[in-house]
């Protein structure tokens, strides 16, 4: 009977464990998504031709962690980036719960080339 309730309390432990993790990395995730996130003013207050380093001082550090196959499936175009840029995303500003999800800023040559909102697509 002892060993039963050694092995339930070990059981319950892990799962107490792996719980508390799933808690932190949810509310780590949208800790990031917050602090990275700007207004639809912000986003509006880029203009192209802007330098990439005078865009990104006057904004808070964009999203880690998005790789364009998530964004973007198998689309080579990247829905519209242009060719060569590289992009960086941040979060919107408040969370409406519909439109875009996404506001993404892409430079070519070290300008702010494009800017567009996006709304990232389902799982199927």
């Amino acid at each position: 009977m002892r060993n039963v309730v050694i092995v339930i309390a070990i059981v319950l432990a892990v799962m107490c464990g792996g719980l508390g993790w799933a808690v932190y990395q949810l509310f780590d995730t949208g800790l990031e998504l917050s602090k990275a996130s700007i207004t639809r003013e912000q986003f509006d207050a880029q203009r192209e031709g802007t330098p990439q380093a005078t865009v990104l001082a006057a904004l808070p550090a964009p999203l880690t962690g998005i790789e364009d196959k998530d964004l973007y499936g198998n689309d080579p175009g990247r829905k519209g980036a242009p060719a060569g840029a590289s992009c960086v995303y941040y979060g919107i500003s408040p969370i409406t719960g519909e439109g875009p999800e996404l506001w993404r800023l892409c430079f070519v040559d070290g300008k702010l080339a494009e800017k567009s909102a996006l709304t990232i697509p389902d799982e199927k």
